[in-house]
């Protein structure tokens, strides 16, 4: 997967960009002297100017405080330092947990034709092991939400493990077929901003489940955002 860049400037986070865009950006003159730079959300951050090939110069070094003058007496407070801008642009940390919100498995009935034609043809015995693959195969998907992430787990012999950070997702959409709608089912697809998956799907669930699901993708994609200071910006 291609390295991510976050930028913090003026007291906002925004990406992810790509290297080639987070160079455009210099150049272009958008990535002020102070900005922060990170290959994730939440860290570490990094002055901008010490990032090789972007040639922002660096930021100005703060002027030699003036030594104060002698307490006058003991019983004078201490001056306390104010919060440095670094701090201020540095993103919240995540206080939240993640949590198991839902798991299940597409419907045997999405090989339900293929039953029917390995039924008709069953004294060819081959038929018998095609259809008991296609139903090991389907028994071996599961698909996972937590509170922070999306997993789908196949394979039958080597088992396979894809992630998904909620807060990539773009979008998300609910849709049946005919076969889908007869047999109360439904599939939910959520597109994203990650380059290796821009489409995710859960397939085959049941439709009531599926409206379900929907909503709580969406709305647990936006708590992440909102946590996370995370925004999709489109610089003209």
């Amino acid at each position: 997967m291609a390295r991510d860049w976050y930028i913090a400037q003026n007291d906002k986070t925004y990406g992810p960009y790509s290297s080639s865009r987070l160079k455009e950006l210099a150049a272009s003159g958008k990535l002020s002297a102070d900005a922060r730079v990170a290959n994730s959300s939440d860290g570490p951050w990094h002055a901008a100017s010490s990032v090789k090939g972007l040639g922002i110069p660096p930021e100005p070094a703060p002027p030699t405080p003036v030594p104060a003058p002698p307490a006058k007496t003991p019983l004078q407070p201490a001056f306390i330092a104010p919060q440095t801008p670094a701090a201020q642009h540095q993103p919240a940390a995540l206080t939240a947990t993640e949590q198991p919100v839902w798991s299940g498995r597409p419907s045997q009935i999405t090989n339900i034709k293929t039953f029917i034609l390995c039924g008709l043809f069953f004294w060819l015995v081959v038929p018998i092991f095609v259809a008991a693959w296609r139903w090991l195969v389907l028994r071996c998907m599961t698909y996972e939400l937590t509170t922070q992430r999306f997993r789908t787990s196949h394979g039958v012999i080597s088992r396979y493990t894809d992630e998904l950070e909620l807060y990539r997702v773009k979008d998300t959409t609910f849709t049946q077929d005919v076969f889908q709608r007869i047999f109360g089912l439904a599939t939910v697809n959520m597109n994203t901003s990650d380059p290796s998956t821009p489409s995710v799907s859960i397939h085959s669930i049941g439709a009531s489940q599926a409206k379900s699901l929907r909503e709580q993708i969406r709305t647990l994609t936006e708590e992440l955002r909102d946590r996370k200071r995370v925004r999709e910006v489109d610089y003209v």
